[in-house]
């Protein structure tokens, strides 16, 4: 019972993701679903784009 909790659908055993590869899929999603970001005062860039902060929470809510 205990093995079979462990294989997928396919036979092959199932593993947790690497806490790297979750972060590049949160980047990923990100980056197709947030706004562009907008420009801060006398045309310089915020500190971090919207797709950043977004991929940060889907990780934080992962781990």
């Amino acid at each position: 019972m205990y093995i079979s909790l462990l294989m997928g659908k396919r036979g092959f055993l199932r593993r947790e993701a690497s806490p790297k590869e979750v972060l590049e899929h949160c980047l990923r999603l990100a980056r197709e679903v947030a706004p562009p970001t907008p420009k801060g005062k006398r045309g310089r860039p915020w500190r971090y784009s919207h797709a950043l902060y977004l991929a940060l929470l889907l990780f934080r809510a992962f781990f």
